[in-house]
This record gives C-alpha cells, structure tokens and sequence, in this order.
C-alpha cells in the first residue's frame, strides 16, 4: 500500500457528461481498497448512480446531523468489494454544512476518500478531471477548472489520431495527466451498472492514478 501521510480527500470531476466519470471513480476505490487503503466511495449526486450500481445500505446521509458528533461506529463500513459507500436514500437536500461535517469526521475512519461529481466542495478536497477530445468537452473543462483547480487530468479514449491528442493536452495546464486508450472499460456493461472488468494496460494506468493520489 502507497503511503499515506494523512487522510486523501478527491473530487472526481466530468467536463462533459457521459466522459465516464462514475466508472473511474469506481475503479479507483476497488484498486484502492486492494491496497490496502480504506477507502469510502462517496456520492451526493440525486440520481444516486453508485447507488444504482452496487446497491445502498444504511446509514445514508439522510441520517446525519449537523452538530451531533458522527462516531467511527457511525460511519459506513466496508462493502463486499473492499470499501465503504455513502449514498443517499431520498432527494433530501445536503447541505454545505452537513457536507463538511460528514467529510470532517469520515478523516477519521478512512485514508482515501473519494467523491463522485460533488457539488458542494470541501477546502481540503483535490480535483480530478476526466475529458474527452470533444468541443464539449473542452467547454466544460474551463469552467471546472476556474472552480476546482484540478491537480490531475484524466484523458478517457485516447487514439492514435495524434494530433487530435495534442490538441486536448495543450488545454491541460499545471495538471498530472494519465491517458486511457479508447475502450469500452469506462463504459457500465450493456447499461446494467455492472462496471467492465480493467485489461491490463489501462489497470496500470489506474495504479498510476491512485498512487499519485495518495502521496
């Protein structure tokens, strides 16, 4: 397991939708359970995919509180696959102060924690950005990075067109960035929320990712 100095808290971030965002956050809790790291998947989003695809358990964000303290006990615990989910049950509004009293004391429990698309931002969280080599795209990567400063960049469906390759990077500034080849892996399989198994190439690049996360 990478070391980690303190708890990692990580916002990943789509510039456009349907770039596959939910599936690498997924893939990069799975890796990083496997490590050894615990890890709390975490989804505020009103569709609540995550809960979609790997089903939900108590507790749910409904059941916390702003000002009454959340024990380790109180927190999610690790799922079959390795680590945590907190999902939501209703269309109950989180608040921003519900938001960074949940984060504050979930650093408590875990060394990786992973949000899906948040919406609310937590002064301690770092930013990922997944695009794709579309005008869309680009458009959404502006104001994502006006707003969240995204350390990492994450190019999905890399080709060997390379010049369409280099024109995306050169909007990438300041950013660590990992390049997935063009596959079918960020994609949930035949739209049953069952994420596709990683190959071999793209898994590396993962590692990559999540090792440059935890340090």
């Amino acid at each position: 397991m990478p070391q980690v100095r303190s708890p990692r808290i990580w916002g990943t971030f789509s510039a456009a939708g349907g770039v596959g965002t939910t599936t690498l956050t997924l893939h990069l809790a799975q890796l990083g359970a496997r490590s050894g790291a615990r890890v709390l998947l975490v989804e505020s989003d009103l569709r609540a995919p995550l809960r979609e695809i790997l089903g939900g358990e108590p507790p749910f964000w409904e059941e916390y509180r702003v000002g009454t303290p959340i024990t380790h006990e109180a927190m999610p615990r690790p799922m079959g696959i390795g680590f945590a989910l907190l999902t939501r049950s209703s269309m109950q509004e989180i608040t921003p102060e519900l938001f960074a009293h949940v984060v504050d004391s979930a650093c408590e429990s875990f060394d990786l924690i992973l949000f899906d698309n948040p919406k609310i931002a937590h002064p301690s969280m770092s930013a990922l950005i997944i695009v794709e080599n579309t005008l869309p795209s680009l458009l959404g990567l502006n104001a994502i990075s006006s707003l969240h400063n995204p350390q990492i960049a994450v190019i999905n469906k890399v080709t060997s067109r390379v010049r369409k390759n280099i024109a995306i990077e050169g909007f990438l500034r300041d950013m660590q960035i990992f390049k997935v080849a063009k596959s079918t892996e960020l994609k949930l399989g035949l739209g049953l929320g069952v994420a596709r198994k990683l190959g071999k190439k793209n898994s590396q690049v993962f590692g990559e990712i999540l090792k440059e996360m935890l340090t």
